[in-house]
This record gives C-alpha cells, structure tokens and sequence, in this order.
C-alpha cells in the first residue's frame, strides 16, 4: 500500500469511525426520553451527521390511524391522520424495499413534497415489518449524491431502530392510557366514575375561590328508573342508562365536567357557571332525554319515554362553600323536583 493511498484509507476509516460514533449516540438520545415529538426534533437535527439524508418521512400506525413525521432542514414536523397519503398508502401496503430514481417515477404515486425537487437524486423507501405486520415506513431522500452503501447501511440499521422506538412508546402510551381510562371511567357509560367526578369537583371549587369566579353543579336522577328495569329487564336498564349518558355527553362542553354519581344519577361540574346559567342548563338536559323517546328494540312500539328530575346549586366563588354542602344543596333541589311531579328543575 502506497503513501497516498493508505492516507485515503486512514481517512476513509476516519470518517466511518465519526459516522458510527454519531449513530449510536442518536440511538442513545433516544433512548433517553419517550416525548415523540423530541425524539423526532432530535433525529432531524443528527441524522446527517452519519448518512445522506436531505429529508425523510416515517408513518408508523397508530390507533385508528397513523403518526407521520416529516423530516426537513433540520426540522421534524408531526402530525396524526387517519387518510395517508397515496405514495405512503402505496408503499406501506407492498411492503417492499426500494430504491427510486425520482427520474424514473411515471406509474404510481409520486412521493410527498418535501422529497421532491430537481436536486434529489435518490429515494430509498424502507418497511420495517414484525411477524407479518408492518411497523413503520420510512423514506428517505439523498440531495445530489446518490446513497453509498454506508448510507443504506446506517439508514436501514438506524430506521429499525427508530421504528421500534417510536412503537415501543405508542404501545406503552396506549396501555397506559387503557389503564387510566379504566380507573377513571364508569364502564357501562364511559363517563367519570363516582371518584374521579367529586376530585374533579374539588378542584374545580378550589380553583373558583382562589379566582372568586362562580361555580355550579347539577344533580340530576331518571325517573322511575326501578320500573323500567323491573318492566323491561336489567338489559334494557343499561341501555336507557347508556343513552341518557349519550345525549348528556353530546349537550356538555368539557368531557371532564359530568360523571355518573351512583346508580341512574348523574353529577354535572359548571365552571364558571352562575345560578341561573346553572338552571337554564339543566333545562337543555331535561329536554334532551324528555323530548326523543329511547329505542329499545326495533319495534317502535317498544320505544320508551324517559325523563329526569334535577336539582342544581350554585357559589359565588367568594364564599368558603365546601364541597359537601354544595352537593347537598343540589341533592335537596333534586329530591324536591321529584317531589314535585318529576321530569323538572329545581334551584338549590
């Protein structure tokens, strides 16, 4: 080996040496967080310190759709869809490995913006699978210089890695979430369960002191629930229960603000919410259950009438209401709507 050419070959295994050793340190980077959006800000910034990416795209599935990051100039954009492009349709359905002339691309899809362009030379498009399933689908761009095998090589070691990451997260994130929703959600109706509603609530009545802003809350109960499962059954009891949550979900603003407080009663949170804000509220949820019959079968004729009876109650925020008290208010409130005749609201 000649003078100049083992200064070449010192160099070269230089190169290679600093293009490892940037690999494994952004594998390493993300290894240390399980923020997505980090992650991805990382990769954008590193990846060119050890392969010749311009630009990238991953779609990784996710939920009832997909995650996409896009990779360019340094920056990482996210985004969640449920309709994927056609090139990532296009590809992620094959699940083949290519590589792409963006000269050549007359059939099928042409790939997203951000890899277009009259100085990209070559388009690596990589599936990374699991047991048949597809995990993620990766393509990269280079800019001028075609992909060396060093390049594929980094890219494919390092978009496995990546991949993994990203799904390890998501399942980890979705697991976690399962968790929560099962101990923070009743499970016949899907809202706040009993705890979860009165913590809610105590926070929400510690906020309004400290903001003096008022805050109030309506009880409301469906009337002779008892006749209708001793009428209908316990199965059809859970499906008026579970319709009449429907529709109160669909009249509240916040998904946090109403819970199902014990058998057919149901806890709504208002803040900021005056008295009389607190009332002509509960009127829209009265009328939502009263006004539409609930289907129990396909027989019309078996379509049941459904009413609540309501109670609110209502603090300024400026008074040192506890919660307890609050609730009571509302409970006596509701008891008086159903002394009254039912299917009304009363004012605590």
């Amino acid at each position: 080996m000649d003078t100049e050419t083992k200064s070449d070959w010192q160099e070269r295994t230089t190169q290679q040496l600093v293009r490892y050793e940037a690999l494994f340190k952004l594998l390493d980077d993300i290894q240390q967080t399980e923020d997505i959006q980090q992650i991805s800000h990382r990769v954008a910034a590193h990846w060119k310190y050890f392969a010749n990416v311009a630009c990238w795209r991953m779609v990784i599935p996710h939920e009832n759709g997909f995650r996409v990051i896009d990779g360019v100039r340094g920056a990482a954009h996210l985004a969640e869809v449920t309709t994927l492009h056609p090139w990532d349709a296009h590809h992620l359905a094959a699940q083949v490995p290519r590589k792409i002339d963006p000269a050549d691309i007359r059939d099928g899809p042409l790939p997203p913006e951000h890899l277009e362009g009259k100085t990209i030379v070559e388009i690596q498009v990589l599936p990374f699978a699991r047991l048949g399933q597809c995990l993620g689908l990766l393509t990269v761009a280079a800019r001028r210089t075609p992909f060396n095998d060093l390049d594929t090589r980094f890219i494919r070691i390092f978009g496995s890695h990546f991949t993994e990451r990203l799904t390890t997260i998501q399942l980890r994130q979705q697991a976690m979430e399962a968790l929560l929703h099962k101990a923070t959600r009743d499970a016949l109706t899907g809202l706040l369960n009993r705890g979860t509603i009165l913590e809610h609530l105590g926070k929400q009545l510690a906020r309004a002191r400290t903001e003096e802003q008022p805050l109030s809350v309506i009880l409301a109960d469906i009337d002779f629930f008892k006749i209708i499962n001793d009428s209908h059954g316990h199965l059809a009891g859970d499906q008026v229960l579970w319709e009449v949550a429907c529709r109160l979900r669909s009249h509240t603003l916040a998904s946090d603000s109403l819970g199902r407080y014990g058998g057919e009663e149901f806890l709504f949170v208002l803040y900021p919410c005056t008295e009389d804000a607190a009332a002509n509220t509960a009127e829209q949820f009265r009328r939502a259950i009263a006004e539409l019959p609930i289907t129990l079968s396909r027989d019309p004729a078996q379509d049941l009438g459904v009413t609540l009876s309501l109670g609110t109650s209502s603090t300024d925020g400026r008074s040192d209401v506890r919660l307890e008290e609050l609730l009571k208010r509302a409970d006596d409130a509701l008891y008086r709507s159903k002394a009254s005749g039912r299917n009304r609201v009363t004012t605590g």
